[in-house]
């Protein structure tokens, strides 16, 4: 079982610190509000704590905008997440508000957003509309095929919502 470590003997130690951050680097890329939060629970001095992470940030070891630039790249590649899914994610890292929507609104456009909404659609095997067909139909059948339709629509949309897509994708997506 995991087996939680004891706090620093030595929380005003500003070598182990380091020691201690930079080992953390070296497992995976951090933000500096994960560092941060893992120099306290460790029990480092809040003074040792800004120090090192000013010395890392000096040394181009922290750096949140770039983290948030390959978090996002990352994100749209590998996985089926909206603009809101995303946010949200980006806020379990402890990302700067600014920095999240400064990333946000340069790396995300809406075009990109509809890519990897219709990349879910097909990977759930629903094929989105690439063009609208506007054939007439009967009123029987119209009534018919909106019925049947309507709750594939509502669990499209509540799978799309959960996923944090815009209103706007979704609509689009639906219509």
């Amino acid at each position: 079982m995991y087996k939680q470590r004891s706090k620093t003997k030595e929380p005003q130690n500003e070598l182990k610190a380091y020691e201690y951050a930079v080992f953390l680097l070296s497992l995976q890329l951090r933000t500096v509000g994960e560092v941060k939060e893992k120099m306290e629970k460790r029990g480092y001095a809040s003074n040792i704590i800004a120090h090192t992470i000013t010395q890392l940030t000096d040394q181009k070891y922290l750096n949140d905008e770039r983290y948030a630039e390959v978090y996002l790249n990352n994100l749209k590649q590998y996985k089926h997440l909206g603009y809101y899914g995303i946010k949200r994610k980006f806020m379990a890292k402890k990302l700067p508000s600014e920095i999240i929507e400064k990333v946000l609104s340069e790396g995300l456009p809406l075009e990109d957003e509809l890519k990897i909404a219709k990349r879910l659609l097909k990977k759930e095997g629903v094929v989105a509309k690439e063009s609208d067909d506007d054939s007439v139909v009967s009123d029987n059948s119209y009534r018919t095929y909106n019925s049947e339709q309507s709750k594939d629509k509502q669990k499209l949309s509540a799978k799309l919502k959960s996923r944090g897509f815009r209103g706007e994708i979704i609509a689009q997506l639906l219509r």
